[in-house]
């Protein structure tokens, strides 16, 4: 499997430039809100990609960074703004998922209730495809782009 940074480098080559990293201050600062919302700890794998793009966009996947507005002032969602629309928006849901990114009509989001790492159709939240860590998501995710 490819490194996360490998997979930057690759949307960056492709044309699509990415935000820079998240601090490790910010990362830090964001663990425990992470660990409240989802239930688990910041996976290493998304702190890593923190690292590299704080919110990674490539030929429409979007994995969620930490804010929503980047330094140009461009839109791209962060992660607790995104899950605060989707799960409260007009009516609060109750719901399992925490959301981590998003394409076209499939959401990508970790199941709380079942500890899994899920891709879930946009409309109906029912589950497509499982995985067992983020990781695996985020590669599955690139390989469709090959």
């Amino acid at each position: 499997m490819r490194a996360i940074t490998d997979w930057v480098d690759y949307a960056e080559a492709q044309g699509f430039p990415q935000r820079g990293g998240a601090s490790e201050a910010e990362i830090a600062q964001i663990r425990p809100a992470f660990q409240r919302q989802f239930g688990i700890d910041l996976p290493a794998e998304y702190a890593d990609l923190l690292r590299v793009t704080d919110g990674f966009d490539f030929d429409g996947i979007v994995v969620y960074g930490l804010q929503d507005v980047d330094e140009q002032g461009g839109f791209l969602p962060g992660i607790f703004d995104a899950n605060e629309r989707l799960i409260h928006g007009v009516t609060s849901l109750d719901t399992p998922l925490r959301f981590i990114g998003e394409a076209g009509d499939v959401l990508f989001a970790f199941d709380t209730s079942e500890g899994q790492w899920k891709a879930v159709a946009r409309y109906g939240w029912h589950t497509v495809f499982r995985f067992s860590s983020f990781g695996d998501l985020f590669g599955a995710l690139m390989a469709t782009t090959q």
